[in-house]
């Protein structure tokens, strides 16, 4: 699922440090024994929608008096959403919810602790990254759902025209197919960016450098909320990027979603749910022009990326906790019709996601049509998750800010770190 800085910090902040303040509640049982339970996530059309709708449809098929009921609204409206009617007392019991807001919603009571039974089998039997990407101070906030990893996608004709003959491995090879693809004009303008270092998600800069920091070994935040990019490796990462930009390799001024499939991007550093719409866009030339590879680190071997993922969590204040958990586990654990995967493992391959269970991921690996999902899938092994303690989105933004004074005004890699990591509160 991409995702969009769509919702002001200020804002959203306030929100939630009025929830902590206030009762809330959540669905009551539609009289007798029968409980009607709300489910709130960001599933508002297409096959997201469809497949879990039909999961939906299914349990209350067969679960008469413990009824769930869909609310959606779009993504950039979810977090608001969430709070809002937290705040009046209209919280739904269950929450579907990016792994980047736990920590907030985690403090303000908006997530319960999951039952230590279901947390011991869901920590068993899902991926690392996906695990890491939805737990808070050793905390897991729920089921594990989308799982996004980051590549690099090239165009394997525009490198072929540049004598390239197989995706860099390096960073120094990485750096040189760059150079070497840039096209411009007579007037210096760009026509071909060599290696896009945004994308057009939340805080476009961000996750491209830290699948490069992950690629050198470094971190972006501690446990405690520390920043921990202002070191010998997050310096590195962000000078490799700065060469670029002084050579006029990238320019952030280039969107990759919308230049990349007319030839406009030789490379770009992007999450795997791209994969979709390059296909949709590029019909046949998806074929014969994209490749994916695994984004190089600094030193033969060593490669890197980031991981962030979603989860569905039961309200603090859902009087029907218990019905709660016993539907996500349903959702989460039964079989498909064919019997080798799980149905949310199902319902989130057909959309191009990486299944966030172990057993769902291998299953799939066995048999991927598509070769360039390979490496997608292969990035969740090693891939560095997305920090969620409280203040991670106020760090993302501060980092945000620093990589972007560097690639744009050409700031020093180093002041714009120590900045960076100067405006980072721990919480």
């Amino acid at each position: 699922m991409r995702i969009s800085r769509g919702l002001g910090l200020a804002v959203a902040a306030g929100l939630l440090a009025t929830v902590a303040a206030c009762g809330g509640g959540s669905s009551s049982g539609g009289g007798g024994d029968k409980v009607e339970l709300t489910l709130l996530s960001h599933y508002s059309d297409g096959p997201s929608k469809e497949g879990l709708d039909k999961m939906i449809q299914e349990w209350n098929k067969d679960n008469p008096k413990i009824q769930v009921k869909a609310q959606v609204v779009k993504f950039d409206d979810l977090l608001t959403t969430m709070t809002v009617r937290q705040t009046g007392g209209r919280g739904a019991d269950i929450v579907s919810a990016y792994g980047l807001w736990g920590g907030q919603l985690m403090k303000a009571n908006v997530v319960a602790k999951v039952p230590d039974d279901i947390a011991k089998k869901i920590k068993a039997e899902y991926s690392p990254a996906a695990l890491g990407a939805v737990t808070t101070s050793d905390t897991l906030l729920g089921y594990p759902t989308e799982l996004n990893t980051y590549v690099l996608f090239y165009n394997k004709k525009i490198l072929a025209a540049a004598g390239i003959t197989k995706p860099p491995t390096t960073w120094a090879e990485l750096a040189d197919a760059a150079k070497k693809t840039v096209k411009r004009d007579a007037k210096g303008n760009i026509q071909v960016e060599g290696l896009s270092l945004i994308q057009d998600g939340d805080n476009k800069s961000v996750h491209p450098f830290l699948s490069l920091l992950n690629s050198a070994g470094g971190k972006f935040l501690g446990p405690d909320g520390s920043p921990q990019f202002d070191n010998d490796q997050g310096k590195a990462a962000l000078k490799f990027e700065a060469d670029l930009a002084a050579a006029k390799a990238t320019n952030p001024s280039i969107s990759p979603t919308k230049q990349f499939r007319s030839g406009g991007v030789a490379m770009a550093i992007q999450a795997g749910w791209w994969i979709g719409s390059l296909k949709t866009q590029m019909k046949d030339k998806y074929g014969t022009d994209v490749g994916v590879a695994a984004i190089p680190g600094p030193t033969p071997g060593s490669k890197g990326s980031l991981a962030y993922g979603f989860f569905m969590g039961v309200n603090e204040r859902s009087k029907h906790a218990a019905e709660a958990w016993k539907f996500l586990t349903w959702m989460n654990e039964h079989k498909a019709s064919s019997g080798n995967v799980t149905e949310t493992g199902k319902w989130l391959a057909d959309q191009g996601l990486i299944p966030p269970r172990t057993a769902d991921q291998e299953e799939y690996k066995k048999s991927l049509a598509d070769p360039n999902m390979a490496p997608i899938y292969e990035a969740a092994t090693y891939a560095m998750a997305e920090p969620n303690q409280p203040g991670a989105y106020e760090a993302k933004t501060a980092l945000h800010n620093a990589i972007m004074g560097v690639l744009t005004n050409g700031a020093s890699p180093d002041d714009a770190l120590a900045q960076a990591a100067k405006a980072v509160k721990p919480q």
